[in-house]
């Protein structure tokens, strides 16, 4: 009886550590699997963050190298408008000093007899006033003025560069045919000129 008894025990701690190991293996597959899925997860997540960084790292990157572009562009623009307004401020230097030139009589007289067509006056007023020009160089403007027109001669250039201003008798028609007058008439065709002859553009 005693030998039968050590027997079941037997088989019952047999068994009872057959079932332990079984449930310590099947607890220790659980827990790997659980792992797995877990790195599995975690690598999954890490990938997504990393994907979302390098998209958000190359918007940043396009956007500084958009911004240099931009800042490159505009210092580009801003010498070469620098460029034009110094080509610029030559030839008003130039344009100030025609008194001095062999062409100056020519050039005045072209001015008011523009200046007086513009204004369609029987008697027109013209103020004439360039820079260190004297009476003797305005002999011959009055040759183009019509019969009746008055001549006004300014001792200051007008506008600060030179140039005709015409008006009818009462002064409600006015034409301004200055240098200055004309350079800003002429601004966008000027600027475009420039441009295209300095930047080839």
């Amino acid at each position: 009886m005693s030998e039968s008894l050590e027997k079941l025990q037997n088989r019952i701690l047999s068994d009872a550590k057959h079932q332990a190991e079984e449930t310590i293996k099947e607890a220790q597959t659980k827990a790997q699997q659980i792992l797995e899925e877990a790195r599995q997860r975690a690598q999954k997540e890490s990938e997504e963050i990393i994907a979302r960084a390098n998209v958000d790292a190359e918007a940043i990157r396009r956007s500084i190298l958009s911004s240099k572009v931009r800042v490159n562009r505009l210092r580009i623009l801003d010498e070469k408008n620098q460029i034009v307004q110094d080509i610029i401020h030559t030839v008003e230097d130039q344009l100030s000093s025609i008194a001095k030139s062999e062409q100056f009589e020519d050039t005045a007289q072209r001015f008011v007899t523009q200046a007086v067509k513009a204004v369609d006056a029987d008697q027109p007023v013209v103020r004439i006033g360039f820079r260190d020009v004297s009476k003797k160089n305005l002999d011959g403007i009055s040759r183009v003025l019509p019969k009746g027109g008055k001549l006004v001669i300014d001792e200051k250039p007008i506008d600060d560069l030179g140039g005709v201003v015409a008006t009818d008798p009462e002064g409600r028609v006015v034409f301004n045919n200055t240098f200055k007058s004309r350079l800003e008439r002429l601004d966008n065709q000027l600027l475009t000129l420039i441009s295209s002859t300095v930047f080839g553009e």
